[in-house]
């Protein structure tokens, strides 16, 4: 025999109002009792009638997952371990909730981009965006219509920026942290490795580095390289063997290999150019003269997203913004 809904509730000791609210994202339910609901729901094999529930709230039960069109991509989006990170995060919050994410692919910015039809349509319920470059031309649009969208990551500019929803990080206060820890060295001269601009994630963490060189008398180099092994080797060795620096300032963890190779390759020996790696994921650890390092919980990224446009869909909210905290790992300390 199935597992209904009335035996979930029973298991779980709640109303099946209150069941059904918690698998379905459709109602206020406190943490604990969501968590002991889903928990009865996979003990029981329980399986949602989600065509029911469609009917009944008359929702789609689909939340759109924009990313950047990757036709032209140099650096692919499903190679990216933030937002492989951030998937899971969300998959975590969409089990047994009968709600499925529809996976959307951005058209180029000078393209004709309007999503505000998939709400007419009834298409989506909710729109999350991830990647988005800084100028969205879409917005206005989805903002007239207060369509519920939520920005993960990267935040658009905007006149209407107030009304924006949006999950982050921390990215310009651990930058700058980061940064003072190189500076506590007393160096004259450092090297930024930082990524493509245009978006609002490379210009927190370019904020952060200003921030903690302010004032200081360091001198610092920005080179710009992707988001890639060889990319990055490419552009350190071209900067070393032009110029003599005193430490490295690494955007992001996905250049760490290739600015190893790059000191392998010159001969230059772990601690001798210390460093700091800014924007780490879950993986990021102390490698041999790493002074410091960003580790960030994606996957909580991912689950406020979901709880975000959950609160938007449902009108609980006007607006739903979180900033994440990375970890600082800090070489020396305990």
């Amino acid at each position: 025999m199935a597992a209904t809904l009335k035996m979930v509730a029973e298991a779980a000791n709640v109303s099946i109002r209150t069941a059904g609210r918690a698998l379905s994202g459709s109602g206020p339910v406190k943490s604990e009792v969501a968590k002991r609901v889903l928990a009865a729901a996979r003990e029981l094999d329980y399986v949602p009638n989600v065509n029911a529930q469609r009917l009944f709230r008359r929702r789609a039960g689909v939340i759109g997952l924009l990313v950047p069109s990757q036709l032209d991509a140099e650096d692919h989006v499903f190679t990216d371990l933030h937002f492989v990170d951030i998937l899971a995060g969300m998959e975590e919050m969409l089990q047994g909730s009968g709600s499925n994410l529809l996976l959307l692919f951005g058209e180029k910015r000078d393209a004709d981009c309007r999503y505000w039809p998939l709400f007419r349509a009834g298409t989506v319920d909710g729109l999350l965006i991830w990647g988005e470059h800084r100028e969205a031309g879409y917005l206005g649009e989805l903002l007239e219509n207060r369509a519920p969208a939520l920005f993960i990551t990267s935040v658009p500019d905007s006149a209407a920026s107030g009304q924006l929803s949006f999950v982050t990080a921390a990215y310009r206060r651990t930058a700058a942290e980061l940064t003072g820890v190189l500076c506590a060295r007393n160096p004259r001269r450092l090297l930024f490795l930082c990524g493509p601009g245009g978006h609002s994630v490379v210009e927190a963490i370019r904020a952060g580095v200003e921030d903690a060189l302010a004032g200081t008398g360091v001198e610092c180099t920005a080179l710009v390289s992707r988001y890639a092994r060889e990319s990055a080797r490419e552009t350190l060795l071209g900067a070393l063997c032009r110029e003599k620096f005193d430490g490295l300032i690494v955007m992001s963890r996905s250049m760490e290999s290739g600015v190893q190779d790059a000191l392998r390759e010159l001969g230059i020996a772990p601690g001798q150019l210390p460093m700091v790696i800014l924007d780490g994921d879950r993986r990021t650890g102390l490698a041999a003269g790493v002074l410091g390092a960003a580790r960030l919980d994606d996957r909580e990224i991912g689950r406020l997203a979901i709880q975000g446009i959950r609160q938007l869909i449902d009108r609980e909210t006007e607006c739903f913004r979180k900033e994440v905290q990375p970890e600082l790992l800090i070489a020396g300390s305990n």
